[in-house]
């Protein structure tokens, strides 16, 4: 699951949770390793600054930190970016709403009620990008007919939206994942990454809550700063 890291740690995509090594011995004393498992502490010690914040922010603050991008895996992500979009620089396309549809194994699991059309995603926010003037979208899904989707509904619109997207492999999925090869999965991870940065750094953000790829998207952006007016066309959110 970790791309085609050597490692049984995702440390080749991103910055290690430190720098400090654990000797063998601490003044002539041999030192032993204790599993940091659930029941070790029976009461956790909050810092007296932070007593006041909701289990969800100290949740985001401990993704953002662990998904801190090496620089050779951000070089990685603006090279894509650069090669597919135009003007190359995402900077240069804000304001710009990202949307992300999840369908397949989530509904044939039953972990979400139904699928939603795309429709029920524009319907969500449409009013709002217009008194915005925010006319350029980023649609990432899984199922490729999500963009056959965006044809039609921008010909309704009179080709209001103007869309990025990269040019990816879709329908991959745990399961599909699972079951690659490890150059596949370094290759798929990468272009993970990707979606992940061109998402966090939208101005809006919609998508499918019950997905955990939504959440991590909307964790990022809230260690970001970012508002998260929840557009979504589900009613549950799980945690």
């Amino acid at each position: 699951l970790y791309g085609d890291c050597n490692s049984t740690t995702p440390d080749c995509f991103f910055l290690p949770i430190t720098n400090c090594s654990i000797p063998s011995k601490v003044d002539g004393n041999q030192t032993i390793t204790i599993n940091a498992k659930f029941g070790h502490w029976s009461k956790s010690i909050i810092p007296s600054t932070f007593q006041n914040q909701t289990f969800n922010w100290y949740r985001v603050q401990i993704i953002f930190y662990l998904i801190r991008y090496k620089p050779e895996t951000l070089a990685h992500v603006l090279n894509a970016i650069s090669k597919q979009f135009q003007p190359s620089s995402i900077d240069l396309h804000h304001p710009y709403i990202a949307v992300y549809v999840r369908r397949s194994d989530k509904v044939r699991k039953k972990e979400m009620s139904r699928a939603f059309t795309l429709k029920q995603y524009f319907d969500l926010f449409d009013a709002h990008a217009r008194q915005a003037n925010i006319s350029t979208i980023y649609i990432n899904s899984e199922d490729e007919k999500v963009f056959n989707e965006f044809v039609q509904i921008n010909k309704e619109k009179q080709g209001y939206y103007k869309l990025l997207n990269l040019t990816l492999p879709r329908n991959i999925v745990f399961g599909s994942l699972i079951h690659m090869t490890k150059q596949q999965r370094g290759k798929i991870v990468l272009e993970f990454l990707t979606d992940l940065f061109i998402e966090a750094n939208a101005d809006l953000h919609v998508g499918t809550l019950t997905s955990n790829w939504c959440r991590l998207v909307d964790e990022m952006r809230l260690a970001l700063g970012k508002l998260i007016p929840f557009y979504t066309p589900e009613q549950i959110y799980r945690v």
